[in-house]
């Protein structure tokens, strides 16, 4: 099995998402906190459906849908320079 990136926001390999399997860790909830896998800048939405794939064969349980999982985006997208300055929107803070 290569050892191929899941999570490219938060550098999460697939054995690591193995290891906690083995490790006993079965829900999304648990392995997103154990790895990190879904916590990086795009909040799951590239590495999500790898990770259910990949929990989902492992595990060869159907997995309940997105139990305990949140996805938190951002309600508008900031540059990271507006951010360093204070700039909120058309405001200076």
């Amino acid at each position: 099995m290569a050892d191929c990136v899941i999570c490219r926001c938060e550098e999460v390999v697939l054995s690591d998402i193995v290891q906690a399997l083995e490790d006993g860790y079965s829900t999304h909830r648990e392995i997103k906190l154990k790895t990190r896998a879904g916590m990086g800048i795009c909040q799951g939405r590239t590495c999500r459906p790898l990770l259910d794939q990949i929990i989902t064969s492992i595990s060869n349980e159907a997995m309940p849908k997105r139990v305990g999982l949140v996805q938190n985006v951002p309600i508008r997208p900031i540059t990271l320079g507006d951010l360093a300055k204070g700039k909120v929107g058309d405001h200076e803070s």
